[in-house]
C-alpha cells in the first residue's frame, strides 16, 4: 500500500517454508496467524467504522490462507510444487472472493501504483497475475530447498519477472482515430461523515458542492461534472428547494451533472447516483447493488441481531450505464466498494459503457493506507477493461486512471482537502 510492490514477488516464500512438512493442525495454526496479521493490518482502518465489521471482514479474508494451508502439499518433484502452489493459491483467492460477493483483494493489486507492471493484467486479469506472482514465489521456494538446481530456479524466476516488466514497457494502449475528447470536472467537498449528516450543516454542505461546481465551470467548461457518493445525503428527488437549483446549475453550465444521493422510493432507502443532463432533466438513476455488510446493511437483522448500526439500504438490480447528453458516449457508474468487484465492472463494459465513473465517500477513514487500499481498485479496473476510470471521493483520493494504469491527478485536489479537478480524456469509441 505504500508503494514497495517488489515485496509481492517474494512475500510467500517464508509462508511456504513454514508450511513445509507440517501436519494439518500446525499448518492451520500458521494460516490463522498469517491471515490475521496480514489482513488485519491491511484493513485496520475499518476498526474506526465498525469493530464487529472489521473482525468479520478479517475472518472472511483469512479464509483464503486457511484454504491454502489446509490443502498445502510440498512434493519432492519441483515441477509439482511450481504448478500446484499457484493453482491452489488462485483457487483459494477465487473462493474467498466468491464468499465476499465478488469483493476482491487479489495479491496482484500490489502493483496498482506501478504502471509498468500492469499491462499484462489487461490480458490475464488479476487472478492470472496472482498465478504468475505465486509461480515466481514457488520457484524461489524450490531454489531454497534444492541447492543442486538453485541457479536454474532463480534464473527462471528472474526471466518471468523481467518478461512482465518488458511487456509493461513495450505494450501501450493505442488511441484510435475515432477517439472522443471529453472534459470532466470532479468535485471533492471534503465533508466529514458527521458533518454530512448534521441537519444544521445541510445547506452549507450543498452550497460547497455548488460553489466548487461553478468555479470549475468558469475555468474549464466541462462536458461532465461529478459529485461524490451521497454528496446530497437526502432524497433529492423530493426536494422542492434544492432539485430546481441543481437542475438550473446543469442547464447554466450546459453540462451533465452526476451526483450521489440517498433517495427513499416506495419506503425503501437507496444509495444512488443521479444524472441530470445539460437540459436540466433527470435522465438516469442508479442504485448501488453490492452493499457493504455492517455499514449499509445489518446481517441477520431479520433474526433480531443488532450490530449497533442503523442503516438499512436496499440494493438495486440494474446496471448503471448512462448516456452523455452532449457526446455520443456512454459511461458506467459504480458506487464506493463496488469498484472492488471485477465482475460487476466488466458487466458495465459489456453493456456498452465507454468509460467508468466511481463515486465514493472515504471520509470514514482517517488513515492514508486505508484510502490507498480502496483506491487501488480503480486502477485495476482501468487496466482490466482497457478504459478510463474517473474516481471521485468526498475526501480523496480523487483522480483519473488511463487504460495503461497511469494515475492522473490535479494539484487542486489533495487528500482531505476541498477542491475540484479538471481532466481531459480521450475515449476510444468503436466505429
Amino acid at each position: 500500500m505504500y508503494g514497495f510492490w517488489p515485496l509481492i514477488w517474494v512475500f510467500a516464500v517464508p509462508l511456504l517454508l513454514a508450511l513445509k512438512d507440517k501436519p494439518l493442525k500446525v499448518r492451520l495454526g500458521y494460516g490463522v496467524f498469517w491471515g490475521s496479521c496480514a489482513y488485519g493490518l491491511m484493513t485496520q482502518g475499518l476498526i474506526r467504522i465498525s469493530p464487529a465489521g472489521f473482525l468479520a471482514f478479517v475472518v472472511s479474508l483469512s479464509c483464503q490462507v486457511l484454504i491454502f494451508s489446509c490443502f498445502f502439499i510440498s512434493s519432492r518433484r519441483w515441477w509439482v510444487n511450481v504448478i500446484y502452489f499457484p493453482l491452489l493459491w488462485c483457487i483459494s483467492e477465487l473462493l474467498r472472493n466468491k464468499l465476499l460477493g465478488g469483493f476482491s483483494f487479489y495479491i496482484s493489486h500490489a502493483h496498482a501504483f506501478c504502471p509498468v507492471m500492469l499491462k499484462l493484467y489487461g490480458t490475464v486479469g488479476c487472478l492470472g497475475m496472482s498465478f504468475i506472482i505465486i509461480l515466481v514465489n514457488a520457484l524461489l521456494y524450490v531454489a531454497v530447498i534444492d541447492r543442486k538446481r538453485r541457479v536454474n530456479y532463480l534464473f527462471t524466476a528472474i526471466i518471468i519477472f523481467l518478461s512482465v516488466v518488458a511487456i509493461g514497457v513495450v505494450k501501450k494502449e493505442q488511441v484510435s482515430p475515432s477517439a472522443r475528447h471529453l472534459r470532466i470536472s470532479i468535485i471533492q467537498g471534503n465533508i466529514s461523515p458527521t458533518e454530512k449528516m448534521d441537519a444544521a450543516l445541510f445547506d452549507r454542505n450543498v452550497g460547497i458542492h455548488l460553489t466548487l461546481t461553478e468555479q470549475s465551470y468558469q475555468i474549464a467548461h466541462p462536458n461532465l461534472v461529478i459529485w461524490p457518493e451521497t454528496a446530497f445525503p437526502d432524497d433529492l428527488l423530493q426536494s422542492d428547494r434544492w432539485l430546481p437549483v441543481i437542475k438550473a446549475q446543469a442547464l447554466h453550465m450546459n453540462a451533465d451533472l452526476l451526483m450521489g444521493i440517498a433517495p427513499i422510493i416506495n419506503g425503501k432507502e437507496y444509495n444512488s447516483a443521479l444524472l441530470i443532463n445539460a437540459h436540466g432533466q433527470m435522465v438516469g438513476l442508479y442504485h448501488k447493488q453490492a452493499l457493504v455488510p455492517f455499514s449499509e446493511t445489518t446481517p441477520f437483522s431479520a433474526w433480531g441481531i443488532d450490530w449497533g448500526r442503523g442503516y438499512h439500504i436496499s440494493p438495486g438490480n440494474r446496471p448503471g450505464v448512462f448516456a452523455l447528453g452532449r457526446e455520443a458516449l456512454r459511461f458506467g457508474v459504480v458506487i464506493c466498494s463496488e469498484s472492488a468487484n471485477p465482475g460487476l465492472v466488466a458487466k458495465l463494459r459489456r453493456e456498452g459503457a465507454d468509460f467508468l465513473v466511481e463515486i465514493s465517500n472515504d471520509g470514514w477513514f482517517n488513515d492514508r493506507p486505508s484510502c490507498l487500499l480502496h483506491s487501488e481498485a480503480a486502477v485495476m479496473r482501468a487496466v482490466e477493461n482497457h478504459w478510463w476510470v474517473i474516481r471521485v471521493a468526498n475526501t480523496g483520493f480523487s483522480f483519473a486512471v488511463d487504460p495503461d494504469g497511469v494515475i492522473h491527478t490535479d494539484m487542486n485536489i489533495k487528500l482531505w482537502h476541498e477542491g475540484f479537478g479538471i481532466f481531459d480524456i480521450m475515449v476510444n469509441k468503436p466505429s
